[in-house]
């Protein structure tokens, strides 16, 4: 090979070297069409926890990293994911890798530059040191930080919104609960996903409460003696869809109701006048929720919303949130059992033998 020859093949390599570098730097730089997400950056989010009363959806990218691109293109472009986390979420996008000098929750945070793609100290928070991308991080009303790694498609990414927007992490954990979503919209997945659902932990859907008008109820508690077991919801609530399809359809769940108690279900936003053990209710408008909800919900707004009332009128307590059915049924035989007269619900738990095991 004579120098000609050597010096075509050097110049070759190089124009191959350059273009290699050139498509990948206009691959990390590649445009991606704005989602309809209303995103913000941090500070600006930051700023809008002090007035808003939302939980935090954090979007934790690099920009090297193809799963944070497909995840905007597809379950971030998708018009139903991006309505609920606007009207559920403050939404943030958040480069791991970024230089910038970030105030976050009252703390200074930098990116120290050391090593290969330096991570920002913010990340290092928010993703507690484990570096896997994309990952999205929640912050619930109760300022806890919840990091969920990996790209989730539009039916993997609604259960983790739902657990978040309704704070469901204070009654059910969020890995049972998206098995009961699951199990609730068996369409909107995969064959394979739900197969992959441990027959042991599926509810059992055979079982159908008869629930009675409030008004039939309180006629059958002043005969009977009988607690009326008011299940509240919402049209927006979708915890309470997934306890209609799942926890009252439990065979188990459903006997003891129906065995024991007089069940309703009562719209909170019902816009329908009603009475009630002698006092009268208005109806809900544009503006709030039916006065009887205002009455029974003295402690919290969250739905759904379980409340046991007795052949006065009284109110016995109040639930709040998504229960799973193992808790559910161990609270209703509390009652069921007239327990709750003489003994602590938490030495009742402890002592009762659940026949659901999920």
């Amino acid at each position: 090979m004579n120098n000609l020859d050597l010096l075509k093949k050097f110049i070759t390599s190089i124009l191959l070297i350059l273009f290699l570098l050139i498509g990948n730097n206009s691959l990390s730089q590649e445009i991606i069409k704005p989602s309809d997400v209303k995103w913000y950056s941090i500070e600006e989010a930051d700023s809008l926890l002090k007035i808003q009363a939302k939980p935090l959806f954090i979007d934790v990218y690099t920009e090297w990293c193809g799963w944070c691109k497909h995840m905007m293109k597809t379950s971030f472009a998708h018009k139903g994911i991006a309505n609920y986390m606007n009207r559920n979420f403050i939404n943030v996008r958040f480069d791991a890798e970024t230089f910038d000098t970030l105030t976050f929750q009252n703390k200074t945070y930098t990116n120290p530059g050391e090593g290969n793609k330096p991570k920002h100290d913010l990340a290092k928070f928010l993703l507690n040191g484990r570096y896997s991308f994309p990952t999205i991080v929640y912050m619930g009303r109760d300022k806890k930080f919840y990091p969920i790694p990996g790209y989730k498609n539009v039916s993997e990414l609604e259960p983790f919104l739902v657990y978040f927007a309704e704070d469901l992490f204070s009654s059910v954990n969020l890995h049972d609960f998206d098995r009961y979503f699951k199990c609730a919209y068996k369409k909107n997945f995969e064959e394979k996903v739900i197969n992959a659902i441990p027959d042991s932990l599926r509810p059992d859907t055979t079982g159908n409460i008869n629930w009675y008008r409030l008004a039939e109820a309180e006629k059958l508690s002043k005969q009977t003696g009988k607690l009326i077991f008011l299940s509240v919801y919402t049209s927006w609530c979708q915890s309470c869809r997934i306890s209609d399809s799942t926890n009252y359809r439990i065979n188990v769940i459903a006997n003891i109701i129906n065995e024991n108690f007089i069940p309703v279900k009562f719209n909170a936003a019902l816009t329908e006048n009603l009475s009630f053990f002698g006092k009268a209710y208005k109806g809900g408008t544009k503006s709030g929720p039916h006065e009887l909800t205002r009455a029974f919900l003295k402690q919290s707004f969250i739905m759904p919303t379980l409340l046991f009332i007795n052949n006065k009128g009284q109110q016995l307590t109040e639930l709040h949130g998504f229960v799973p059915p193992f808790s559910l049924e161990t609270i209703l035989s509390y009652f069921a059992e007239k327990a709750y007269t003489n003994k602590k619900y938490d030495d009742f738990r402890k002592s009762f033998k659940n026949k659901i095991r999920y």
